[in-house]
């Protein structure tokens, strides 16, 4: 019998804000899965204990680092392409490179996903990352060789092709380092980990750019200097061991071939028999559209529309710097801000009022064409997305079996980077040449409303169907359904992931909220 807790985990530290321990510490005993492989996975509240979990600690490094390495290696590519003097971008040409860079996401996803319920996604995270080290070497040597721009895009795309292996393997691995109730703190915790890794690593290229200088030369080393963080990445996940981070199980064919064809078709169907699942995806694929248009607008808006400074905001390359540290601003404050706020009112309602909000304030503050309009609109975007996608995809991770998880995510992904492609073709329409277009921000507000009222309307509507029909709920329904306060079992300490108590530790209730009737386990 295992002591009961000394207050290690129930004890926060009171200086700290509020909203970094909204959630109670709890850790649950039940081990789900019990596949073989399967690993004890901790049922954890609040950001701060959340980060004691072993097994989601070293998962939030690898896609920090990752995530920094994608943001320095774009961000490279961009001072070389958008601001270099011999270069005079157009809105099509433009619209045409975030093609080729993201064109690997659509392609390559639906087969990453089959392999990655097939192989342990452990190894493909570690190899991936090795290969994509070695081929950031080949484009450092492009640049100073100053090869033509097609060249190194094709190599660019191999690089963001090899990228979908490791950022869908690493969605698909997180339920395996918690319990399905800890999925919104620890998607809030590693998903803006990532995306706040990415601007800051697109800022660190924009940055030595602008103390370096705009030699080949240099933009070579800059790039160069990504391939350390792609190596971090690998040797911190090899520390994972060989199953720890899945597949539990699989239903995939003997035949690799045949696996990477019926990927696609199984991982699509699996989200149209979920239908919490495909709403969740329809959300995110409709916001990242808008986020899509907002990037091309700002953009084009910092190349030709500002000239001049407002204050300490600057146009040109050291103004996107700049709009990229206040988009991460706003990632991780909605990150921050979701854990607690889906605990508080629910997940529904949440997104609801976030996503209506977000478009009234958003068309209100695009519409000036300021640069300080633009830095309050790119945060307010920057948060409503994140916090989104925080709540999407726990959704998914939870409404999903771990056999089709990993098919799942490389079509959401797929989805979602499709529709950020086809924000830049259609902005190419929409938005003039400056990136003052009004037209395109009224289209985002709009759909940021259609997106939230209608994710509402639907979901309450599934609720009221399975509730009628006596069916059991889902696990993201079920949450809704209590108001955001989900009744779990308190454990001693986190178990990291593939590793299994030698024990049971007793369990202990979690206070119920006022006015809750309290359920059995």
């Amino acid at each position: 019998m295992v002591a009961p807790p000394r207050g290690r985990w129930n004890r926060t530290p009171g200086w700290l804000p509020r909203c970094l321990h909204a959630y109670r510490s709890t850790v649950s005993t039940e081990l789900p899965g019990t596949a073989v492989g399967s690993t004890a996975r901790p049922s954890v509240r609040g950001l701060l204990h959340l980060w004691q979990v072993r097994g989601l600690r070293r998962l939030v490094y690898v896609r920090v680092l990752s995530s920094f390495g994608d943001g320095a290696f774009q961000g490279a590519l961009a001072v070389l392409v958008l601001f270099s003097p011999e270069r005079q971008t157009k809105p099509s040409e433009i619209a045409l490179g975030f093609v080729v860079l993201l064109l690997p996401y659509s392609i390559i996803g639906p087969f990453a996903g089959a392999l990655l319920d097939r192989w342990s996604r452990r190894r493909v995270i570690v190899w991936a990352n090795v290969i994509r080290c070695v081929l950031v070497g080949i484009v450092a040597i492009q640049i100073v060789s100053r090869l033509p721009s097609a060249v190194l895009f094709v190599t660019a795309l191999l690089i963001m092709g090899v990228g979908r292996f490791v950022g869908s393997g690493l969605s698909a691995s997180l339920p395996h380092t918690v319990a399905q109730d800890s999925l919104v703190g620890a998607n809030a915790l590693a998903t803006t980990a990532g995306a706040v890794a990415t601007a800051v690593g697109g800022g660190y290229a924009i940055v030595l750019r602008g103390m370096l200088g705009e030699a080949s030369s240099r933009i070579a080393a800059i790039t160069a200097s990504v391939l350390l963080f792609y190596l971090l990445a690998a040797l911190i996940a090899s520390r994972f061991r060989l199953m720890a981070l899945g597949p539990d199980e699989t239903d995939e064919p003997a035949q690799p071939l045949r696996a990477v064809l019926q990927g696609f078709a199984s991982g699509l169907h699996h989200i149209l028999q979920r239908p919490t699942v495909g709403l969740a995806v329809l959300v995110v694929m409709i916001v990242r559209f808008c986020f899509g248009m907002c990037t091309l607008i700002v953009l084009l808006l910092f190349q030709k529309y500002f000239t001049e400074s407002a204050g300490v905001l600057r146009p040109g390359a050291a103004g996107i710097a700049e709009v990229l540290a206040v988009g991460a601003i706003g990632v991780f404050s909605g990150a921050v801000v979701t854990a607690p706020m889906v605990r508080k009112i629910g997940r529904t309602r949440y997104l609801v009022i976030l996503l209506t909000t977000s478009a009234v304030i958003g068309v209100a503050f695009a519409s000036q064409f300021t640069i300080w309009s633009t830095m309050v609109t790119t945060f307010v975007v920057g948060f409503a997305y994140q916090s989104s996608k925080v709540c999407m995809d726990s959704v998914v991770q939870a409404d999903s079996d771990d056999a089709y998880v990993g098919r799942v995510f490389a079509l959401y992904d797929t989805a979602n980077n499709l529709c950020y492609v086809g924000a830049f073709a259609l902005g190419v329409l929409l938005v003039p040449a400056n990136g003052k277009g009004i037209g395109a921000v009224i289209l985002i507000g709009a759909l940021f409303l259609v997106a939230g009222i209608g994710y509402g309307v639907a979901m309450a509507r599934l609720t009221r169907k399975h509730a009628a029909a006596g069916q059991t709920l889902t696990p993201s329904e079920q949450i809704d359904a209590a108001g955001g306060h989900p009744i779990v079992e308190v454990q001693v300490d986190p178990v990291p992931a593939g590793e299994v108590p030698s024990s049971p530790t007793p369990a202990a209730e979690v206070p119920v909220p006022p006015g809750e009737a309290r359920q059995s386990g």
